[in-house]
């Protein structure tokens, strides 16, 4: 049997009651030799044993009064009633508000003392704050153990200073996270989580916009920082989690956000727009007899094309890297008929299409399927077209209705072409210049113009007419859906898929841009410039939406960008 002489033990704890708070306990046990001798029993994990103990108090300040005004305020939760102190793990003894102090054993040596705040007395209901420190107890001197009580995760929420900045800046908000217990007290320091709250950014389009400072959170006085990196985002999530806590989730959404750009001579009409292999928007000058590339700064650059009055009407990127586009020309007439291509260096090729006696073919909307070939629509002559990208070899058909005015033409799955027929309303289908066409009419005035593949399989085009966005089932070459702009005489011209899988289009008459879904949901946004007649509509590679707005009258033309 050990023993020890004591003339007097005592340890004394100092805590103060905050609002909201985790505990910080300071622990204070001194130890001073003398007369007397006396032998404790204490329990051990391993069982019970024998050791020189030390008689240590400890005191507890309920009610907001510090024991020693020397000492800085230690904290606990609001709730408590009742605070536990083990040794070594043995058996937890308590002490009750709004008693002041309580007389355990502890063995002389390296002790492990282990404290907890509850929020009902004799260590009943829930576990508020926790805390656990090893200290080597020496007999007959002073010893001083401090511990810092760790609040007991039971609810976590996570906010954002500033959830929708504009799109297309760049900006960095704070994450406010808040952890609370079980009675509903905020956690705060100095203390840490009795578990670490992990942060993560939950991004359905992966757009690779979001990053954080940092993805832990030990304690209430480690921040986190969201930065945005301006780029193209419908919206994503924060989310907090910790071990056995239910996960909160704040949105980030940065609020579409419009962006204008002067071009050089502000007589030239930007008419169709097109995103080239090199990173930037080129766009066709009609007119102004030129094509234009424009970089993600705004900064634009003409080239001239090398026919005079070309008209150049749509234009796309191929899959040769060059951009190919169409000259609409009629003067002098008959006009000079062409498709041709320029390079990201702006150096021009020219093809005459094959149809040039009156009506000249007037080439309008084209599309690069992937066979090697760049397909077209003849305006002017109702025929469909295609040249070569490498090849040189060239062909043309007629279309089944005369005069139809086709516009717009699109691949679909099912590897056909598709073609609006906007003088007559109807839309046509065709294989290749070898097999019969199949055309469908449509509403009367409806005066369909912009075609695209939809991201789900269907096809989709602008009602010019109408006001509405049609959908086309290539399966049963069907319309399948009609659906009104929000707002009336919209006269949608332009339409493109986004990277957020929405079709999006430009309203020519009311200067706005549309969104919608595959299901059919409508948006718009206003443009706030006025009076700039939006026509062609492209997706750059960063995601934002770059627009032509031609201008109307003294209205000088404008490229335009939205990023969402």
């Amino acid at each position: 049997m050990n023993s020890a002489s004591f003339g007097r033990s005592r340890a004394v704890a100092f805590l103060q009651r905050a609002v909201g708070a985790s505990a910080l306990a300071a622990l204070l046990a001194a130890c001073s030799g003398g007369g007397g001798t006396q032998s404790v029993p204490t329990t051990t994990p391993n069982g019970p044993s024998n050791a020189a103990m030390a008689k240590v108090t400890f005191t507890m300040s309920w009610n907001d009064t510090l024991v020693s005004n020397a000492r800085t305020p230690k904290y606990v939760p609001a709730t408590a009633r009742s605070v536990s102190v083990s040794v070594n793990g043995g058996t937890p003894q308590f002490l009750n508000a709004p008693a002041a102090t309580i007389v355990i054993d502890a063995p002389v040596g390296t002790d492990t003392f282990a404290f907890a705040t509850f929020d009902d007395q004799n260590g009943q209901g829930n576990v508020l704050s926790r805390a656990s420190v090893t200290k080597a107890v020496v007999a007959g001197t002073a010893n001083t153990v401090s511990a810092v009580l760790n609040g007991v995760v039971v609810t976590v929420s996570v906010s954002l200073s500033n959830p929708s900045p504009n799109a297309g800046v760049p900006a960095t908000v704070n994450v406010n996270v808040t952890a609370k217990d079980a009675d509903g007290n905020t956690i705060v320091g100095p203390g840490d989580y009795s578990v670490p709250i992990h942060l993560a950014i939950s991004d359905p389009a992966s757009s690779n916009t979001l990053s954080l400072s940092t993805n832990n959170l030990p304690n209430s006085s480690t921040t986190a920082t969201l930065t945005y990196n301006g780029g193209t985002l419908s919206s994503a999530s924060i989310v907090a989690s910790a071990t056995g806590v239910t996960s909160a989730a704040a949105t980030f959404a940065p609020t579409p956000t419009f962006y204008q750009f002067s071009i050089p001579v502000a007589t030239n009409r930007p008419n169709w727009i097109a995103a080239g292999s090199d990173g930037n928007m080129w766009f066709t000058e009609n007119p102004g007899g030129a094509v234009a590339r424009i970089t993600p700064a705004g900064v634009v650059t003409e080239f001239a094309i090398p026919t005079a009055n070309a008209q150049p009407q749509m234009i796309i990127g191929a899959s040769d890297g060059n951009l190919w586009f169409a000259e609409f020309s009629t003067t002098p007439a008959p006009g000079t008929s062409k498709v041709a291509k320029v390079t990201t260096t702006g150096t021009f090729t020219e093809f005459t299409t094959l149809f040039s006696p009156p009506p000249p073919d007037n080439p309008l909307g084209l599309v690069d399927r992937g066979d090697g070939n760049i397909w077209y629509v003849a305006n002017g002559s109702s025929r469909v077209g295609f040249q070569g990208i490498s090849s040189g070899v060239a062909g043309e058909t007629s279309i089944p209705t005369a005069n139809s005015g086709p516009f717009g033409i699109a691949t679909a799955p099912d590897n056909n072409l598709y073609y609006t027929e906007s003088a007559v309303d109807k839309i046509g289908r065709i294989a290749n210049l070898f097999t019969a066409q199949s055309e469908i009419s449509l509403t009367t005035g409806t005066v369909p113009e912009s075609i695209v593949r939809g991201p789900d399989g269907n096809v989709w085009f602008t009602e010019n007419g109408t006001g509405k966005i049609g959908r086309l089932s290539p399966n049963s070459f069907s319309v399948t859906g009609e659906f009104p702009t929000l707002t009336p005489n919209s006269a949608p011209v332009g339409i493109t898929v986004g990277q957020d899988g929405a079709l999006w289009f430009t309203e020519n008459g009311l200067d706005k841009i549309g969104r919608i879904t595959t299901g059919g949901t409508v948006t718009e946004f206003a443009s706030p410039v006025t009076g700039l007649a939006l026509r062609g509509i492209a997706v750059a590679s960063d995601g934002s939406l770059w627009f032509c707005e031609p201008g109307t009258g003294l209205n000088p033309g404008r490229i335009g960008k939205l990023v969402y």
